[in-house]
């Protein structure tokens, strides 16, 4: 209270240290770090000043938030995903996955969680996937996730410099709202928002937070085209295609 700025920092959570590309808006901002959290982050993109707690590629963090005159109540975030983001957890088909895409296993029993291999077929309705260790398995699609080479980074506010650099997504949080991916040549995971990274050409994707198409929300998609000055996708479904702004897309 008092106009006091809030920030969480949460230590020695799993992975390590993770770097936050999104924008802020929230006044409790969550830092997860395996070492100080005024140590590397700080130094290395903000010169070594803390103050205001600026998220790396979007607006000014740390801000306070402004009490409301009105009697309703100010909507709460949920999971780390900031109050005015698009709510990813929708429902829909299954990912329609090509053979020779690159995907990573999820929510499976045993050590092969979370490794990387490419899908060589399928067998009814389950996926052939040869892992990077040789092994072949056959999994549901609901536990691959792709992971998309040759994204870009795009429309970076605070970190222009950036824009335009290529970015390996191996992951995307429905509950935070990003992808966590790689700069090349670089072993430090970035989160990333869907509206700051520009996905290829025939990238399966999913649809999400749409207000006037509402029923499209969840349905699965593929990437036709993007249009660096409207800042959207032109994506086919199944025979129609549409126009459609990156935020309201995401690549599970």
């Amino acid at each position: 209270g008092g106009g006091r700025r809030h920030v969480v920092i949460q230590m020695g959570g799993p992975g390590g240290r993770v770097i936050d590309m999104g924008k802020g808006g929230s006044d409790r901002r969550q830092i997860s770090s395996g070492s100080s959290p005024f140590g590397g982050i700080f130094e290395s993109f903000m010169g070594g000043n803390a103050g205001g707690f600026p998220d790396i590629f979007g607006r000014q963090g740390g801000r306070e938030r402004r009490r409301s005159s009105s009697k309703r109540p100010p909507p709460r975030s949920t999971a780390g995903r900031d109050i005015d983001e698009v709510d990813y957890n929708v429902n829909g088909p299954d990912m329609d996955y090509e053979p020779g895409l690159q995907v990573k296993l999820k929510n499976v029993a045993g050590r092969q969680n979370g490794m990387e291999g490419r899908i060589v077929g399928k067998s009814g309705s389950r996926y052939r996937v040869r892992l990077e260790n040789n092994n072949l398995v056959e999994v549901a699609g609901r536990n691959l996730q792709q992971v998309v080479e040759g994204a870009v980074l795009h429309n970076l506010q605070s970190r222009p410099e950036l824009n335009g650099r290529k970015v390996r997504l191996v992951s995307f949080d429905p509950q935070r709202g990003k992808y966590q991916g790689y700069l090349s040549g670089s072993r430090q995971p970035q989160l990333i928002r869907p509206q700051n990274v520009i996905l290829p050409d025939e990238t399966p994707v999913r649809l999400a937070g749409l207000m006037r198409n509402v029923q499209m929300n969840g349905e699965t998609a593929t990437v036709v085209s993007f249009s660096s000055d409207e800042s959207k996708y032109l994506i086919d479904l199944g025979g129609r295609t549409t126009k459609i702004a990156m935020r309201n897309v995401f690549a599970g």
